[in-house]
């Protein structure tokens, strides 16, 4: 039903307003859809782990801790057709202590996929700024997250950007790829959705807009 629903959504952008629409985006869509329904999780392995649903882990719900000594990025994208994309990242602590957190607009047009794992790039950049060095990357993009499990080639603009995710990783003494559905990801949502939306780069360290520390104030009262 809900394939069938994307289908539709996507069949009105191209016959009302003859847009292009990529098959990829409505795969997306409509798994996301059922991630949101589901309140899904996938296994936590590193680098070249397995994407494999963990039994008993489908119907959690909350911001979950990271390993101990790990910090947790939360990284999301938001796409605005014909007016480019945004990110939001977030790094909290192993009690959920927001310790830095980045709101960025950037004027290309991605595709919605490109533009989450530009997102992860985002974080993962500014982990190694910040000296991290054991982190948690979490993303509610489920193909983000096994492209950088299986390390994934090609040629292609979102295998590109990878590729420069994995090479920046490698700077970590120890990095975790993580997927999560998007109702626990409403921080780094929140962040990659705010407005108004200007070009340029914002970040944040002791304070974070009213509407985001509700996100985490939500976020801490389902804290697994």
């Amino acid at each position: 039903m809900v394939g069938c629903w994307a289908l539709w959504e996507h069949r009105n952008k191209v016959v009302f307003d003859q847009r292009e629409v990529d098959p990829g985006g409505v795969i997306k869509r409509a798994w996301d859809v059922v991630e949101e329904i589901d309140g899904g999780g996938w296994g936590n392995e590193g680098i070249g782990g397995s994407g494999n649903r963990s039994q008993g882990q489908v119907r959690n719900k909350g911001w979950k801790k990271p390993p101990d000594g790990f910090f947790k990025v939360n990284v999301d994208a938001g796409v605005k057709e014909d007016a480019g994309v945004t990110l939001g990242v977030v790094c909290r602590d192993s009690e959920g202590r927001v310790l830095w957190a980045v709101s960025c607009v950037q004027e290309q047009v991605w595709e919605p996929q490109v533009a989450e794992a530009v997102a992860v790039l985002e974080g993962v950049m500014e982990a190694r700024r910040r000296g991290h060095s054991m982190v948690m990357i979490e993303s509610d993009c489920l193909q983000v997250v096994e492209a950088l499990k299986r390390k994934a080639k090609g040629r292609s603009v979102f295998s590109l950007v990878i590729d420069d995710i994995l090479a920046v990783s490698i700077s970590f003494h120890s990095v975790l790829w993580s997927h999560v559905c998007r109702m626990n990801n409403s921080v780094a949502h929140s962040l990659a959705h705010l407005v108004p939306r200007t070009v340029g780069r914002v970040v944040w360290s002791d304070s974070l807009p009213p509407i985001v520390n509700n996100a985490v104030s939500f976020d801490l009262s389902l804290m697994q």
